[in-house]
């Protein structure tokens, strides 16, 4: 799990050695397979390095990172939706993640505005302003999305551990 906690670091290499693997995790999770998801990442690690001497003395430099990220990933993914509508060509389909994890296959059940506010909220265990800012919403936009996908949730979870309690017996 990436550690989003306040935390200070002696230098920018740390800092990047520390965070980077748990904020792609966040972002694949967050957002879906796909190439853009490192692209976003290097991207935000990128930019804080241009303003290390004012990202270091954040309370939380990792979460400045994770809110450059995502919007570099919606920037992303609108480009080509643009693109792609203008040329009417099909956007190449984000992988599968069904066969995976039975959270992970539950996450992919969301709409995708659901599962990055779930996963901004409890694996990056970002604030509900943080995820608001992030998602460029209003903090109630983001608490109503955080309930409806619990809601979706939370049957899809409860059905997984019912099977697999059954499997186990």
């Amino acid at each position: 799990m990436c550690d989003m906690a306040i935390t200070s670091y002696e230098s920018f290499e740390q800092f990047f050695e520390a965070e980077y693997p748990g904020i792609c995790r966040a972002l694949w999770l967050g957002l879906g397979d796909g190439s853009e998801i490192e692209d976003a990442a290097q991207e935000g690690f990128a930019r804080a390095l241009r303003k290390w001497s004012t990202v270091s003395q954040l309370d939380r430099p990792a979460t400045w990172v994770y809110v450059v990220a995502v919007r570099e990933a919606r920037h992303h993914r609108d480009r080509l939706l643009r693109r792609s509508v203008s040329r009417h060509e099909p956007l190449d389909p984000i992988e599968s993640i069904a066969s995976r994890l039975s959270v992970v296959a539950a996450l992919d059940q969301l709409a995708p505005r659901q599962r990055l506010a779930i996963v901004l909220r409890y694996y990056a265990d970002l604030s509900v302003s943080d995820i608001a800012a992030a998602m460029r919403c209003r903090e109630g936009t983001v608490k109503a999305t955080i309930h409806t996908a619990h809601e979706r949730l939370r049957p899809l979870l409860s059905n997984d551990r019912t099977t697999t309690e059954r499997d186990n017996a």
